[in-house]
């Protein structure tokens, strides 16, 4: 993949000497001084959960490098969340804004720790069992363009802090791993229907076996609405203030997973999913679909064999196929909306002990992308730079855990990548966890991640280095953070207890929208400097209740250069609160409750004349969820009542013509066969 003399090897000779040495010796070092026999085992208490994402590794939640909240089955059924977005309202410091996006897809934004200048919240990578769904064109994802069911999924698992050293760039801001349900675990049939105001949803779900071979086979028609046609609490009598998005939207979802169980050593796993459908986009006098059709499908095999001393050889292959044929009007007439998006991707992962009280994750990928969106990416009068834009990625990764002693584990690491748009770069991440007792664990870590360009980003950089405009502009960097976080991970009787505080530096941030960042000779002049908290509470209150919460806050101070707004981005406070409660066998209920202080976003809302500013104000919200399961001709059945926003409250998110709608039940039926 790589030679010696290669730009890549360069810069592993050239770049980050101190801590990449650091990295690389600390693994030749723990080969040397462990010797077999001399360790006790291992301190950690049973309950504690293990998690898959942080590190590569399977470990216990307080050995990972970072920190890590784990949304479980329970969690998700317990909040009522309609769209997958919602879910992570649950996670401290993760910023949801409901269908932000006026104009590329109507879409949720969902951000970790503000910084959110674009509602695509480009600067996080998420995955859907390991697979990479980040979008190519802005970034991002879109939320409703996944080919997944909510009812499908096993476990959420966020990172929360820099992860590139383990997923390379775009992990910039944190991790989301979405891991659905192993088809064994889905055995036999059923259907959902659920009905309310503005949504409606038809499910259908089959898991079977035959022999060694485990599948799922999951369906589904969702018909959402959106946001009401008209705001209620507008700041400005002006039309275009008054009214919301066009965002009604249809899924149609098909998925398949199997599962094969090849011999004692070997597994394969195979997806296929496909999420399909007329979805509207735009604004009042603005870019507006007068037709769009979505379809997107996705094809993933995973093969692994088990090794000794707990080993594993994994080789995983995906291909990801996005289609919209949209026809949109604007200030300049009728123009095609058409895009077409592929990447195919291929990784090898080996895990091992190199040596007594070690574990060693290793691997390498090859990507490529190809990107087609004449409206999106021709520029001005550049019709030069219509077409299918490519982008080539290969990366090399390794991640050590170190037992130096049974209470004190090292993790260090690196990812090696060379992409077509920014050459090369190490993003390298190096972490001790001491078990101070078996019930208190400290962290401290430092790491260090980039986000490349996207390609909306890489063809404006062309645009401005144009003969016409500043040709002598420099070529797009990546973004890159320095990131230190101290925390600790305790239980405090029956409370488990996760706490943080980071301090972040952002630098090269990158503006392609603005002429004045053009003007000003550097299109990564942005920086800003992150300081804050997070808390995390899960405890039983009592044997049928269970409370979780989070709290998180801080501040961003930034030069903002060219009027690109970072500082206070980050809320000073975001609270989440989820309280759960079984009742009988029967009957089981929960109440969400969320609270945000104001916040302030891009300068693109400032408009005093219309009594707005830079910042939105704060909101709370309080939803509700009450089931009930019995019988029905001896099969399992369930009736839900979700209510969302049960207060009624008409509050802006992200922006000023963003108004999340007003209460909204909906009631589900679900009968198993």
């Amino acid at each position: 993949m790589f030679s010696k003399s290669s730009p890549f090897f360069d810069a592993l000779r050239h770049r980050g000497r101190t801590f990449w040495a650091a990295a690389l010796f600390i693994p030749c070092f723990a080969a040397t001084a462990s010797a077999p026999g001399d360790r006790e085992e291992a301190i950690f208490l049973d309950d504690i959960p293990v998690v898959l994402s942080a590190s590569r590794l399977s470990q216990p939640i307080n050995e990972a490098p970072v920190a890590v909240t784990v949304i479980d089955h329970q969690m998700i059924r317990d909040s009522g969340a309609w769209d997958l977005s919602e879910i992570f309202r649950l996670v401290p410091g993760m910023y949801v804004a409901y269908h932000a996006d006026p104009y590329f897809s109507a879409d949720s934004t969902v951000a970790y720790h503000g910084m959110v200048t674009t509602t695509t919240s480009d600067r996080m990578q998420v995955l859907i069992d390991g697979r990479s769904v980040y979008a190519g064109l802005f970034g991002g994802v879109n939320w409703n363009d996944l080919p997944i069911v909510i009812a499908d999924i096993e476990r959420i698992e966020v990172v929360r802090g820099p992860d590139s050293a383990s997923y390379g760039a775009n992990s910039y801001l944190g991790v989301i791993n979405i891991i659905t349900r192993h088809a064994a675990e889905s055995q036999g049939g059923s259907v959902s229907l659920t009905g309310g105001r503005s949504r409606s949803e038809g499910v259908f779900r089959y898991g079977g076996k035959s022999g060694d071979l485990s599948y799922r086979i999951t369906a589904s028609l969702r018909k959402d609405n959106g946001e009401d046609d008209y705001i209620h609490n507008p700041t400005s009598q002006n039309t275009f203030w008054t009214l919301n998005k066009f965002d009604n939207k249809t899924m149609q979802i098909f998925n398949l997973r199997t599962d094969y169980q090849i011999n004692a050593s070997d597994t394969l796993e195979f997806q296929f999913g496909f999420n399909g459908g007329p979805r509207e986009v735009g604004e009042y006098k603005n870019v507006s679909a007068i037709t769009r059709q979505a379809e997107n499908h996705f094809e993933m095999l995973n093969w692994r064999r088990a090794l000794d001393g707990d080993g594993e050889l994994a080789i995983k292959a995906f291909h990801t196929s996005e289609k919209v044929d949209a026809t949109l009007r604007d200030s300049d007439g009728i123009s095609d909306g058409d895009i077409r998006f592929n990447r195919f991707d291929l990784e090898v992962q080996h895990t091992f002990s190199p040596f007594q009280d070690g574990r060693l994750v290793w691997g390498g990928s090859v990507r490529y992308d190809k990107t087609y969106a004449p409206y999106y990416l021709g520029v001005g009068d550049n019709q030069y730079l219509y077409g299918e834009f490519p982008f080539h990625l290969q990366r090399l990764f390794g991640n050590l855990e170190w037992r130096v002693r049974p209470d004190v584990i090292i993790n260090t690491g690196a990812m090696l990548e060379h992409n077509s748009y920014t050459g090369n770069d190490v993003t390298p991440r190096i972490a001790a966890n001491w078990h101070v007792t078996p019930e208190h664990t400290f962290r401290i870590s430092h790491s260090r991640a980039t986000r490349s360009p996207s390609v909306y980003e890489k063809v404006y950089e062309a645009y401005w280095r144009g003969p016409d405009f500043y040709p002598a502009l420099p070529e797009l960097r990546p973004e890159r953070v320095q990131s230190t976080e101290i925390g600790y991970m305790g239980k405090v009787g029956k409370a488990d207890i996760d706490f943080r505080i980071f301090y972040d530096d952002y630098h090269d941030l990158i503006d392609v929208r603005k002429a004045a960042s053009a003007a000003s000779g550097n299109l990564n002049a942005g920086r800003a400097l992150m300081r804050g908290y997070e808390l995390q509470l899960k405890a039983p209150m009592s044997d049928k209740t269970r409370i979780i919460y989070g709290l998180s806050g801080g501040g961003v101070k930034s030069d903002n250069i060219n009027g690109v707004i970072y500082s206070d981005s980050l809320p000073k406070y975001n609270h989440s609160l989820m309280l759960s409660h079984t009742f009988s066998e029967s009957w089981q209920g929960s109440l969400v409750a969320y609270q945000i202080a104001k916040t302030k976003f891009n300068a693109t809302d400032y408009n005093p004349t219309q009594n707005r500013g830079y910042y939105i104000d704060g909101n709370r919200r309080l939803d509700g969820r009450l089931n009930r399961q019995f019988l029905l001709a001896g099969k399992h059945a369930e009736v839900t009542l979700v209510v969302q926003n049960m207060l009624n409250a008409h509050y802006f998110e992200y922006r000023h013509d963003n108004e999340f709608p007003g209460r909204l039940a909906r009631l589900n039926f679900k009968l198993d066969f």
